[in-house]
């Protein structure tokens, strides 16, 4: 098999102080395998992951395919909030709702 067919699911990046943490799980039809982002650069890993599979790639090529897998399932944004448009939905609704309560009457 090669690492391009697996298959990036359940993927949860979270975010601590700027430390990145990414867990993910790898799967086929027939085999999952739960996995962190960190534990990638421990070879013993990506063995474990080659073994589960039966990947044919070299352990440099498998692994540059899984961080690709997992950039393209994340297709994060980056943008700073804090806190802009908190709660505005939510009060622009009820507000739009009694117009048009008071519309219809």
């Amino acid at each position: 098999m090669l690492c391009k067919d697996l298959k990036v699911v359940n993927l949860n990046i979270t975010e601590d102080n700027y430390e990145y943490k990414a867990l993910f799980r790898l799967c086929t039809e027939n085999v999952c395998m739960d996995v962190d982002l960190g534990q990638l650069e421990n070879g013993e890993i990506l063995q474990e992951i080659k073994k589960s599979f039966s990947i044919e790639d070299s352990l440099e090529e498998t692994k540059n395919i899984i961080i690709e897998k997992i950039m393209e399932a994340s297709k994060l944004e980056s943008r700073i909030s804090e806190g802009e448009d908190c709660c505005g939905n939510v009060e622009d609704k009820a507000v739009g709702r009694s117009i048009d309560s008071l519309s219809m009457s």
